[in-house]
């Protein structure tokens, strides 16, 4: 029986894929969470052998808690379930320790044999998947840069457009610091203005 957990914040998928695996032999849906903080939570409790992680939830990435659930529970295998059709996604979700990858418009049937194939120690890319990861050399990977805790804290404040200030008494550093680390994210994205970066980090699922 292949344990499996369900992460998505949208109540169709959550339980469109809990009906239609009930009656599977091998796979048996033991939980669903429709935010990080839930999983984290459900698995203090549950031991999974597969969880379809939504790349996108209310409060934070699947993309970024990735490699963290590996270091954590390092038998559990990670299928990334996402509207987004995006290589750069797919391949850091992979080198994260992902098993697979399938965007949400793919059938049924195809997430069942996804399921079976990473559970048997395969690595599954849709079908859609796998066009975007063969895509001509003229449109190259964009290498996802390095970024710290505190970088990630700023760069959530900035999105919810906290000034320098008000950040800085958040995370108990001087506005100056708060200017440091927003210089750097700019300066590792490549680019020259917060609207341009946070619009960058957000098509790369870091929003």
């Amino acid at each position: 029986m292949i344990r499996t957990i369900i992460c998505d914040d949208h109540p169709l998928i959550t339980q469109g894929l809990s009906s239609y695996l009930e009656p599977h032999a091998k796979i048996k849906v033991i939980a669903a969470a429709a935010s990080l903080a839930k999983l984290r939570e459900l698995l203090l409790t549950l031991e999974a052998d597969v969880l379809l992680l939504d790349i996108q939830l209310p409060d934070g990435s699947g993309l970024e808690i990735c490699s963290e659930i590996k270091q954590q529970y390092p038998k559990m295998l990670i299928l990334g379930l996402s509207n987004l059709d995006d290589r750069n996604i797919m391949l850091k979700m992979l080198q994260d320790g992902a098993s697979g990858y399938l965007l949400k418009s793919a059938a049924m049937e195809e997430i069942v044999q996804a399921i079976e194939h990473i559970a048997a120690g395969g690595v599954y890319l849709g079908q859609s998947a796998q066009k975007s990861m063969s895509m001509s050399k003229q449109n190259p990977v964009e290498k996802i840069p390095a970024i710290t805790r505190r970088e990630k804290e700023v760069l959530y404040y900035l999105a919810q457009g906290l000034s320098s200030v008000k950040m800085a008494e958040l995370l108990f550093v001087s506005p100056v610091t708060i200017d440091t680390h927003r210089r750097n994210l700019l300066q590792k994205f490549n680019v020259n203005k917060t609207v341009n970066l946070l619009q960058k980090v957000k098509d790369l699922g870091l929003l």
